[in-house]
């Protein structure tokens, strides 16, 4: 009977673990990724775009063109997306956009690579290109990054790993293809991409994949973001601290470091060796970023980004040549892949404290991303000619990309202003309720001595529930003191009167604001498990059963 019951058990988790994954149209991120990675990062579409034709025949002057056009171009088109959301509203307001993005990234693919033998010809075919790559995927880029945003927080944790090594497998696949089948196949994914964010998005549109960890406090705030987005521009880099250079200065390296190894023909092993372990490396560091403890933050892609490429330039030094490269390049394909895993779940994490709007943060998160390409090719160009002159040798590239690489990051690691809400909140409720801001820094304090600096919200303070009023409104921070000074009031009697301990009261703080437990396991930046525990605790000592009991007690 009790083996029974066990196969029972074991039969739901497997059925649960297969209703996850439908509908399957949630992981059309996965076809837009792999679409980037075929045409940019691999050269899996079918062998070289004009650039390496230009570069070739024409010298590098013109490959820093052919490169650096398709990036610069997505770059102009985020920053317009960004720019303009106060007039045109979100790219997902606009319906047409559903399809006339994904055509134009399709019609965009096979100009990129079309090389006739007028010069002239490929020039004007891949000018055409580049403007359509930047128009169409840009607005993909943000269209799938405000869907990220509505969903649920374990719901990105799940999709955003999946889609990513489903792209990595879609890019293996592409590789192991020849000539227009590979160029036909990687044309088609940014339609199939296009077609299950459409239907994703109407699941939204039906309200089947709101973000239920979202409370009245960031509800407002996603107003008001929308409300005012272009006067809130300023703010919202503002609060990025040094998060917007980090992301561009890991993929200047990444560049820099995966180019110095070229496949000796099309379709080969080694290359899709390499992509085989990014996959394995993509799950190591997902399953990092969201089991137990979040930690989706840029810190925690600097602690494992930057060992991973240190180690990608030492191997150039130490066995130099075809080895070294190879290597080299390994590790940088690996760590594109799961960069763009982790800023996938930390855009939406942005998005979601109210700070910024989904189409700004994923705008100004993929310009970040770009930008940090687009000067990796001027590295290159640069380094290119400078060993070409005899200026300097490979090692020396490698050790001086080591130290700035180590720099970087021990900026990047000392910021302490990426998602810093609760200060201005503190300030805007100050003058309601200065023992309750006294009250959250020292449960800040008391949770930062028990668990180690915050991952989850990129080394910054977390922002307390009684704090999380945005002070850009003060009409809004007016209205709501008095009342979360009477419920903070309230939770504290209640805390008393029931024995809590400090950590206790924060989970109670919490729930009683009508927050769920993986709100609670997101916002304090533990397990879900030890949230559902301490939910228990604050059950047992209040002697309610439920958290609506909770709630109508504290009300």
């Amino acid at each position: 009977m009790v083996e029974g019951a066990r196969k029972g058990r074991r039969f739901d988790a497997l059925l649960a673990a297969v209703e996850r994954f439908a509908p399957t149209r949630r992981l059309g991120w996965a076809f837009l990724l792999s679409w980037v990675f075929c045409v940019f990062y691999t050269d899996a579409a079918g062998g070289h775009t004009g650039a390496g034709v230009a570069a070739s025949a024409y010298g590098a002057g013109w490959e820093l063109f052919f490169t650096g056009l398709p990036v610069s171009m997505s770059v102009v088109m985020l920053a317009l997306v960004v720019v303009m959301e106060r007039r045109w509203g979100s790219p997902a307001q606009h319906a047409a956009l559903f399809w006339v993005a994904p055509v134009a990234t399709a019609v965009s693919t096979p100009l990129l690579f079309c090389v006739p033998a007028d010069f002239g010809a490929t020039v004007a075919l891949f000018v055409a290109g580049s403007v359509l790559t930047g128009f169409g995927s840009g607005f993909m880029w943000v269209m799938w990054g405000e869907y990220y945003a509505r969903v649920t927080q374990e719901e990105a944790e799940f999709l955003a790993p999946s889609s990513a090594v489903l792209a990595a497998v879609l890019v293996l696949m592409v590789s192991a293809m020849d000539g227009w089948v590979a160029l036909a196949t990687v044309t088609v994914f940014p339609l199939a991409s296009g077609l299950c964010l459409a239907l994703s998005w109407q699941d939204v549109v039906r309200g089947k994949s709101v973000g239920e960890y979202r409370g009245s406090f960031e509800e407002r705030a996603h107003a008001r973001a929308h409300d005012d987005a272009r006067a809130g521009l300023p703010r919202v880099l503002a609060s990025m601290g040094r998060a917007g250079f980090g992301i561009l200065t890991a993929c200047l390296f990444v560049c820099l470091e995966g180019s110095f190894w070229h496949a000796p023909a099309k379709n080969a092993p080694e290359a899709q060796a390499v992509i085989l372990a990014s996959i394995v490396f993509m799950l190591i560091v997902g399953l990092s970023a969201t089991a137990g403890p979040r930690r989706v933050s840029l810190p925690f892609l600097y602690r494992w980004m930057c060992p991973a490429l240190v180690i990608g330039f030492a191997a150039l030094i130490v066995a130099g040549g075809e080895c070294g490269a190879y290597a080299a390049y390994g590790v940088a394909i690996a760590a594109r892949f799961a960069f763009c895993l982790i800023t996938q779940m930390y855009f939406a994490r942005y998005a979601v404290q109210g700070t910024a709007t989904p189409v700004q943060s994923y705008g100004l998160g993929w310009i970040f991303v770009h930008m940090g390409d687009l000067f990796g090719v001027f590295a290159l160009v640069f380094v290119d000619a400078g060993m070409a002159a005899g200026a300097f040798s490979l090692d020396q590239v490698a050790a001086v990309s080591m130290a700035l690489l180590v720099v970087s990051t021990m900026f990047v690691l000392n910021d302490g202003r990426s998602f810093s809400f609760g200060t201005e909140a503190a300030a805007a409720l100050a003058g309601a309720s200065g023992a309750a801001v006294a009250d959250a820094a020292m449960a800040d304090a008391q949770v930062r001595g028990a668990d180690g600096a915050s991952d989850g919200c990129s080394g910054a303070a977390r922002p307390h529930p009684a704090l999380d009023e945005d002070a850009s409104a003060p009409g809004a921070a007016r209205s709501g003191a008095s009342d979360a000074d009477d419920l903070t009031a309230r939770i504290r009697e209640l805390a008393a009167r029931g024995g809590l301990t400090p950590r206790e009261t924060e989970v109670f703080d919490l729930l009683a604001r009508g927050r769920s437990v993986p709100y609670v396991r997101d916002a304090l930046v533990i397990s879900r498990e030890t949230a559902a525990t301490h939910a228990k605790h604050v059950y047992a000592k209040l002697g309610v059963h439920s958290r609506q009991e909770l709630i109508d007690l504290v009300h």
